[in-house]
């Protein structure tokens, strides 16, 4: 419990919560949905038993990345299908190797996937927004989709009060759900996902320089007539257009 609970470390005055057993599935996406009162913040700190509690499956919870100082070790990007049954979970599972990613993937509450990242230790929250939003176009994925921390800083509202911002539910509710997902598309024991943890780790520096080698050998290579130009318009030119267009 004590390595879960550091690798999902964050904001520590308050946690949410989420009432599984009342969840109900949309029947036009897949989606599992809650009612009001099944799920939001817990109004108190974060504790160890909490932790366990949820590793038991007698409470679900989950953190906010980032915390009051705007620092946070952890973040995920959060993908969810239109149809949850049509979600290829392969295809961003080969793309993390091929490209090499410091990205863990494991499955949500909903029955999409969240793509983790871990840092060695506190780092900007904005750091790791970053660079979670800079490798959005690897898996071509439009730039709203879903990213925790989704606030690099907190602070108060206009009655003083401080703001708790969004939390992520945590993989490993009862140890055998939404669990992380191997290369090869096998489910990770709790054990084996928390050693996954320790070897993808990185720091700041290193998330800063993964973002720009993907920069560097992704957006460019284009057209010549594209090089003093837009990285966009210079990666869209590294394939043939087939609207006709004089590019």
């Amino acid at each position: 419990m004590e390595e879960f609970r550091k690798a999902f470390t964050g904001l520590e005055r308050n946690f949410g919560f989420c009432n599984v057993n009342n969840g109900y599935t949309d029947p036009d996406t897949g989606k599992i949905k809650f009612r009001s009162g099944d799920y939001g913040w817990s109004g108190k700190p974060i504790t160890d038993k909490d932790y366990q509690q949820h590793l038991d499956g007698t409470k679900s919870i989950g953190i906010q990345p980032c915390n009051d100082d705007g620092l946070a070790r952890f973040g995920a990007i959060d993908i969810d299908p239109k149809v949850y049954k049509n979600l290829d979970v392969k295809y961003y599972l080969d793309i993390i190797q091929e490209k090499e990613l410091p990205l863990i993937p494991a499955r949500s509450k909903s029955g999409g996937l969240h793509l983790y990242v871990f840092t060695k230790e506190l780092v900007k929250a904005k750091i790791i927004k970053d660079f979670l939003e800079e490798v959005l176009f690897l898996f071509k994925l439009p730039i709203n989709t879903e990213i925790f921390p989704k606030q690099t800083k907190l602070g108060k509202n206009t009655d003083g009060d401080k703001i708790n911002g969004n939390f992520i539910n945590l993989p490993y509710f009862k140890k055998n759900e939404r669990v992380a997902l191997s290369p090869n598309g096998e489910e990770m024991s709790i054990e084996l996902f928390l050693n996954c943890i320790e070897l993808n780790k990185q720091t700041s520096d290193q998330l800063k320089e993964i973002s720009n080698n993907i920069i560097q050998k992704e957006l460019i290579g284009g057209a010549e007539e594209f090089k003093d130009g837009p990285p966009c318009l210079e990666i869209l030119s590294k394939n043939k257009m087939k609207d006709g267009r004089d590019r």
